[in-house]
């Protein structure tokens, strides 16, 4: 019957009976409570390594757009200089302030003396694309003085 082991009448027969597996020792597999165990290990894994790429890919982007604006910013400032050098007078802060692509440009004088101005030009990216450098925009701001050439 179904709990009952039978009797074995020689060693042999014992033998015999001992190399026969048990049902349970047939069934091999993992558990539902290792399979999700697994799962959410995995899941947190996963996640892990998308949230790493995320910040890199943003990190990245935001090191290009401050680079690009630096760069921006001292071309506008050699054109700056250059006209200043032609003609000291010329009121460049009325210049466009789009550059290319998103990137805009805001510029102000302060005259020091007849001979001396202070230049500033804020360069950045206009994320929200409103045509306006915000203060939240703003990458880099350069600074430099210039004198009037005889």
């Amino acid at each position: 019957m179904w709990g009952l082991k039978p009797k074995a009448s020689t060693t042999l027969e014992i033998k015999r009976l001992a190399s026969v597996p048990c049902w349970r020792e047939l069934l091999t597999g993992f558990t539902l409570v290792e399979v999700l165990a697994s799962v959410v290990i995995l899941a947190g894994t996963i996640v892990t390594i998308i949230m790493y790429t995320a910040d890199g890919l943003a990190a990245s982007k935001e090191m290009e757009q401050r680079t690009r604006s630096t760069l921006l910013a001292e071309s506008e400032m050699e054109k700056i200089k250059n006209t200043l050098r032609k003609s000291f007078d010329t009121d460049f802060t009325a210049w466009p302030n789009a550059l290319e692509g998103n990137y805009l440009a805001s510029r102000t004088a302060t005259d020091l003396s007849s001979t001396l101005k202070t230049i500033e030009i804020s360069v950045g990216y206009d994320t929200n694309g409103d045509g306006t450098l915000g203060t939240g925009e703003i990458m880099i701001t350069v600074a430099t003085k210039n004198v009037r050439r005889n």
